[in-house]
């Protein structure tokens, strides 16, 4: 039997207009600056308080997908991403296996081959209406020259994945997903108080660029809220607070949210 996990983290993911934040850097602070100020002031009314604003830069990097020709890892609900931090140059890459069945997401074995600075979590995600999705993931450090040039390469790093794909040929090609490397901004900073404002629900927004594009208008915009317990210690009054601040994103600021969203994996392919 599978080692049951905790889910430690339920973090809410709602994609805006991107169109609205198109520009240079400064105009897409301001654009943020005016979406935290809506987004505040609806709270505050629902006696939900909001701290801080998205001043932190969190990351600058860029994002690649890799599968085959034919998509198949991603057919099995697994991605393989690669960020590569455009300040140092250092590279990571995560394993990531998502279902809509907790019990499913859970069994299977994602333990790296190297354990020093390897990072495991077991999510939920949650979109709109409110659509959960069971995130378990394994990130490490992807060493210089390394290359994820075909299956094996991923189960060298993550033995686990034989296994689970053991119709797949090690030895067959990845790809970079449709040609894309997006390049990506995340800003932090501000934050929710849930449940009677005992807890603080950490925010996010997230922009990505094409980066093969020299357009400024960003291909995806995330807005992100989450919070977490490491014993899955989960008051009703959070989450409760955490659902009416989703089905408010959704019915009252409707000039922000995208009515016909496309989360950043959908985007990657197409």
């Amino acid at each position: 039997m599978a080692k049951r996990e905790n889910v430690t983290s339920r973090e809410y993911k709602v994609m805006l207009r991107a169109r609205l934040f198109d520009g240079d850097e400064q105009r897409m602070h301001s654009a943020i600056d005016a979406f935290w100020t809506d987004l505040t002031a609806a709270l505050a009314a629902m006696d939900i308080p909001c701290e801080g604003s998205f001043t932190q830069v969190k990351a600058r990097r860029l994002i690649r997908f890799f599968d085959t020709d034919e998509h198949r890892i991603n057919a099995d609900q697994y991605i393989v991403r690669e960020r590569e931090d455009l300040d140092t140059g250092e590279r990571e890459v995560t394993l990531k296996f998502r279902h809509p069945d907790r019990y499913v997401a859970a069994d299977r074995r994602m333990d790296p081959a190297d354990a020093r600075d390897a990072k495991t979590k077991f999510e939920e995600d949650v979109k709109p209406p409110f659509v959960s999705v069971y995130s378990f993931s394994t990130t490490q450090p992807l060493q210089s020259g390394s290359v994820l040039g075909q299956v094996q390469d991923v189960a060298d790093l993550f033995p686990g994945l034989a296994d689970d794909l053991s119709e797949l040929p090690t030895d067959a090609p990845l790809l970079l997903v449709r040609d894309f490397v997006g390049r990506e901004i995340v800003l932090e900073g501000a934050s929710l108080l849930l449940g009677k404002r005992d807890i603080l629900s950490e925010c996010a927004l997230v922009v990505w660029y094409d980066e093969g594009e020299t357009d400024t208008t960003p291909v995806v915009v995330e807005f992100s809220f989450k919070y977490g317990d490491d014993a899955k210690d989960y008051r009703g009054s959070v989450a409760r607070d955490a659902y009416a601040v989703l089905g408010m994103l959704q019915n009252q600021m409707t000039d922000w949210v995208d009515p016909n969203p496309v989360t950043k994996t959908a985007f990657v392919y197409g």
